[in-house]
């Protein structure tokens, strides 16, 4: 198996349906740890995780997790993006969809959730709003396995913040037409 067939054909090319969602709670070993050293002492800890999870049907060996954090909780506060203010709940949470091949991480999409939760989009880049078509067929993916409801698709925030999709040269064309 190699990367450009995953990219291309197994997530760029698949909807919901050719994924199987993990709906059970517990562990899944993906984690943010923290540590360090300060005034107390050494210091180690948990500080994010993915709250989601999906097994690829047609491979097995492909899975993908989502929903761990970016940022922490004081710089989250800290994001302000002027096209988010066309939304009455401004606040925009990036989030990892992480994809791993035996476990090992092959690629990684950074997304956000919008409009108080209600979309989810990569982070337009740019004075363009630029979002690669890898990144947008991913963001349609998690929609989907997240059963959002239709009205609430990427591609209808995209429209309505003017976000042009762009061809992704890293993963040499993957999600584009």
């Amino acid at each position: 198996m190699d990367l450009f067939k995953i990219q291309h054909e197994l997530i760029a090319d698949r909807s919901g349906d050719g994924w199987y969602r993990i709906m059970i709670a517990g562990p899944s070993f993906h984690y943010r740890h923290m540590f360090g050293s300060g005034a107390d002492g050494p210091f180690s800890y948990v500080s994010s995780e993915h709250y989601s999870h999906a097994v690829c049907r047609e491979e097995a060996s492909l899975t993908m997790s989502w929903g761990m954090e970016v940022h922490d909780r004081e710089d989250r506060n800290e994001l302000r993006f002027d096209w988010a203010e066309k939304f009455v709940n401004q606040s925009v949470r990036p989030f990892w969809v992480d994809f791993f091949w035996n476990n090992a991480l092959i690629d990684r999409v950074e997304l956000c959730s919008i409009d108080g939760g209600h979309g989810t989009i990569p982070l337009p880049s740019g004075r363009d709003r630029e979002v690669s078509d890898f990144e947008a067929s991913v963001a349609f993916l998690v929609h989907d396995l997240d059963g959002s409801p239709e009205h609430d698709n990427p591609g209808r925030y995209f429209d309505l913040l003017d976000v042009k999709r762009v061809r992704d040269g890293d993963r040499l064309g993957a999600g584009s037409d």
